[in-house]
C-alpha cells in the first residue's frame, strides 16, 4: 500500500547534513590486495600510485604501450609496496585491463584515459544493470539517495528506473579520497560517468567523474527514526523550496497526524505509528518537492522494534528475510578468525553462519576482545539475512555466553559439581538397544565416567537417543565428543545435561 499526503505552499531551503558510514572494502584476493581497482586519467595524463599487498612474489602483465608502470614486479610485500601508473597527454580514449599475478591468482585492474570532449549518451540505471558491460563507461543521471562513505565517495544513485552503487567519486581534479570537496548531498540531482563493475550481486559504477550537480529542492532534518514497540507520535522536519510537498509512505501502520510550520521555516510533519505486536519492521517515507522540470526527493527510514522471537536454528533458517529479530543459541562449531566475528553456531536442529558480531556498545571488529572462543555456547539476537541465497545471521549481539572448558576425563572427575560445561572425548561403552535416554559409559584408557542422558545437540529434546544412533551411526567403541556438566548421583560422578557434538567411528571415518 502506498499512502500519499500533499501540502501546497513554499517554505525555505537549507543544505542537508550527511553521515559517514563504514568503508566498503575493494574486491580483492587474499594473495594480492590493492587499494584502488580502477585508475582513471584525464586527457592531460599524469601519474597515480596504488598500494599493493602481496603474500608472495608478484608481477604485472598486459601493460599497454600508452601506459607506464613502475615497478612491474617484486617480492612478498605484507606491509604494502607502492606501484605508480603514468600516462602522457592524448587525443584518444584508452581502456585496458592490467593483470597482477601472485601465488597463482590474478588481480585485475582497470585503467582508462578519456580525451574528450565526447558525445554524452545517458543510460538509465536499469539499462546499466540489465544490459551493461563491465569496463564500459556509462553516463547516468539521478538523485543521491544515501551516502555510505564520505572519504572515497560511495553512494547510491536512483533515476526512477532503479538504483546503482557509485563506488568511488573523483574530485574536480580527478583525484580520489576527496569526496567532501564536491559538496554533494542526499537529495541532489547528479550526472556522473564511469566504468561499470560487477562485484558479487552488486552492479557498480567505479571512480566516477561528476559532470553536473543540481542542488536538492528539499532536505530533511533526519535520515532515520526509531519508534518504540508501543508506537506513538514522532515528527520529521523538512525544508523545501519547490511548489509543494508530496509525502508518500509504504506501510499502513503509519499515518500523518498533522503538519505545522516551525520557527526555522521548516515544515514539521507529525506521524503516528501503531503498536507493534510482531517482529521488527521498517517503513520508508518519501518527501518530494518539485519546481519547473526539477524534482527532488529525500527518504526517511522508520524502524520499529518488536518482540524478539525465540527460535531454533532450523526455524531461523526457514524464516523470512526481514528486520525481525530472532534469539537463537548454539555451540560455536567454527570461528573463521575474522575480527568481525564471523562464526558458525549449531544446535540440535541445524547449523547457521553468523556474519558479524557486535559488542555491547554496538561496535564492529571487537570480536577478538570479547573473550568468546570456538567451542563455547552463545545465545545471539540477530535478523535473518542471506548471502547468495544462503541464510545467515547479520550483525548479531551476544545475549548470553557460556564458556566450555576442554578437559580430560580425569580432570572432569576431579572437578566440583556445578554449572560449568566441559568438552569431553571418550570411547563409547556398552549401549542398550532400548535405551531412549542415552545412558552409557565413556572412557579414555585411564578414566571412565557415566553419561546420564545424551540429547542430539545443544537444547535438543530428550528420549531421542535411538534416533540419534540411527542418524549418526554412533555405536559401541566409537570415539565420541560431548559437552556436559559435572554432576553426581549418590556421590557417584556422572556427566549431566550432556549433548552430542561429533564422533569418530572405530573404523576411522570422521563425521
Amino acid at each position: 500500500m502506498k499512502l500519499k499526503y500533499i501540502l501546497l505552499s513554499v517554505f525555505a531551503f537549507a543544505a542537508l547534513l550527511t553521515g559517514c558510514k563504514d568503508e566498503i572494502e575493494i574486491p580483492n584476493l587474499k594473495e594480492v590486495k590493492v587499494d584502488m581497482s580502477y585508475i582513471g586519467f584525464a586527457k592531460g595524463g599524469g601519474s597515480k600510485t596504488i598500494t599493493l599487498i602481496a603474500t608472495e612474489s608478484w608481477n604485472i602483465t598486459n601493460v599497454p604501450d600508452w601506459l607506464t608502470v613502475t615497478p612491474t614486479s617484486g617480492g612478498a610485500a605484507p606491509e604494502g609496496t607502492k606501484v605508480t601508473f603514468s600516462t602522457g597527454a592524448t587525443e584518444s580514449d584508452y581502456f585496458s585491463e592490467v593483470y597482477i599475478h601472485c601465488a597463482g591468482k590474478v588481480q585485475v585492474l582497470t585503467v582508462t584515459q578519456i580525451a574528450g570532449p565526447q558525445e554524452i549518451v545517458l543510460s538509465t540505471c536499469k539499462e546499466v544493470r540489465e544490459n551493461g558491460v563491465d569496463g564500459k563507461i556509462y553516463w547516468v543521471e539521478g538523485q543521491v539517495m544515501v551516502i555510505e562513505n564520505t572519504v572515497y565517495g560511495n553512494w547510491r544513485l536512483n533515476d526512477g528506473t532503479g538504483e546503482l552503487l557509485i563506488y568511488g567519486t573523483l574530485d574536480a581534479k580527478g583525484n580520489t579520497q576527496n569526496f567532501l570537496s564536491l559538496g554533494l548531498a542526499v537529495g541532489d540531482r547528479v550526472m556522473v560517468h564511469g566504468p561499470r563493475l560487477t562485484y558479487g550481486a552488486e552492479i557498480e559504477l567505479v571512480d566516477v567523474t561528476v559532470d553536473k550537480i543540481t542542488p536538492s529542492l528539499i532536505t530533511a532534518a533526519v535520515e532515520a527514526v526509531e519508534v518504540p514497540k508501543e508506537g506513538g507520535m514522532f515528527e520529521v522536519a523538512v525544508l523545501y523550496k519547490g511548489d509543494g510537498l508530496d509525502i508518500e509512505y509504504n506501510e499502513d501502520w503509519l499515518s500523518v497526524k498533522s503538519m505545522s510550520k516551525g520557527a526555522d521555516d521548516s515544515t514539521r510533519v507529525a506521524f503516528v505509528a501503531e503498536p507493534n505486536l510482531g517482529g521488527d519492521r521498517t517503513a520508508s517515507i518519501s518527501f518530494t518537492s518539485a519546481k519547473g522540470g526539477n524534482s527532488s526527493t529525500v527518504r526517511v527510514v522508520v524502524t520499529q522494534i518488536g518482540a524478539i522471537i525465540d527460535a531454533t536454528i532450523e526455524e531461523f533458517i526457514a524464516a523470512a528475510e526481514d528486520a525481525t529479530q530472532y534469539r537463537i543459541s548454539g555451540l560455536i562449531t567454527r570461528d573463521t578468525g575474522n575480527d568481525y566475528g564471523n562464526i558458525y553456531i549449531k544446535d540440535a536442529t541445524g547449523e547457521v553462519y553468523i556474519y558479524g558480531i557486535l559488542d555491547e556498545h554496538g561496535q564492529t571488529k571487537q570480536w577478538k576482545n570479547m573473550g568468546i572462543k570456538e567451542g563455547d555456547i552463545v545465545t545471539v539476537v540477530t535478523p535473518r539475512g542471506s548471502y547468495a541465497g544462503t541464510p545467515q545471521g547479520v550483525n548479531a549481539t551476544v545475549e548470553e555466553h557460556i564458556p566450555v572448558v576442554e578437559a580430560t576425563l580425569s580432570e572432569f572427575l576431579e572437578a566440583a559439581v556445578g554449572d560449568t560445561y566441559y568438552r569431553l572425548v571418550g570411547t563409547v561403552g556398552t549401549l542398550s538397544e532400548t535405551d531412549q535416554y542415552g545412558n552409557f559409559n565413556i572412557s579414555d584408557g585411564t578414566s571412565e565416567v557415566y553419561v546420564y542422558g545424551l540429547v542430539p545437540g545443544w537444547r535438543g529434546a530428550s528420549r531421542l537417543f535411538q534416533t540419534l544412533l540411527a542418524e549418526t551411526g554412533l555405536k559401541e567403541g566409537d570415539l565420541i565428543t560431548i559437552v556436559g556438566r559435572r554432576a553426581a548421583y549418590n556421590e557417584s560422578p556422572q556427566v549431566g545435561n550432556a549433548f552430542y557434538v561429533s564422533h569418530q567411528p572405530a573404523d576411522g571415518i570422521v563425521f
